[in-house]
């Protein structure tokens, strides 16, 4: 479960630095994640190791052909999503789909068992005690983007800050575990 619940966040950190088009530096190479044939190999292998998604061969499909217990309990989930999008998947389906203006994904297997979520927000929506932990120790980081991952009995949160010379991104548990998952000197 922690491999999977660790691969899942390592996927998303991913996903927010190629969305915000993150330029960084590290070990004395320059990574542009905008590099797109770099990053959609790293990215297909996060999620092939979860067994969630292999992006090569995700395909976007109608709603009408995915499992029907995946659309019911989406929807009991997500009744405000917009823009949603479904794939179909060799593991399952997954769907991207918009809540208050931020991205989201959620995944299901083949029976339309849900598997996890990744949901994206401002700091104003990071609990409290969550934002307590992060500020008191990074005080003079904004926090630009949180992702909650939800995988079965486990919620953590990346967090990520910038300082305008540095980007670092925070793996933050419920129980208010903190460990710094990348650290980027922009450049």
């Amino acid at each position: 479960m922690k491999k999977t619940f660790f691969a899942l966040a390592g996927s998303c950190l991913l996903l927010a630095a190629a969305a915000n088009s993150v330029f960084a530096q590290g070990n004395n190479n320059v990574i542009a994640f905008t590099n797109t044939k770099h990053f959609s190999n790293s990215l297909t292998g996060m999620y092939y190791e979860l067994g969630l998604v292999d992006l090569s061969a995700a395909s976007a499909t109608d709603e009408s052909a995915v499992h029907s217990k995946a659309l019911r309990d989406f929807n009991n989930r997500f009744n405000h999503a917009m823009e949603v999008k479904w794939f179909d998947i060799p593991s399952g389906y997954f769907t991207y789909f918009k809540v208050d203006g931020f991205s989201n994904r959620a995944f299901y297997d083949k029976k339309g068992r849900w598997q996890a979520t990744v949901k994206t927000f401002g700091e104003n929506k990071l609990p409290t005690d969550i934002r307590k932990i992060v500020k008191s120790t990074y005080y003079d980081y904004a926090i630009t983007i949180v992702e909650e991952v939800d995988v079965a009995d486990s919620l953590v949160y990346i967090v990520h800050l910038d300082d305008g010379a540095t980007i670092k991104n925070l793996r933050v548990t419920q129980d208010g575990e903190m460990e710094i998952i990348s650290d980027f000197k922009k450049g």
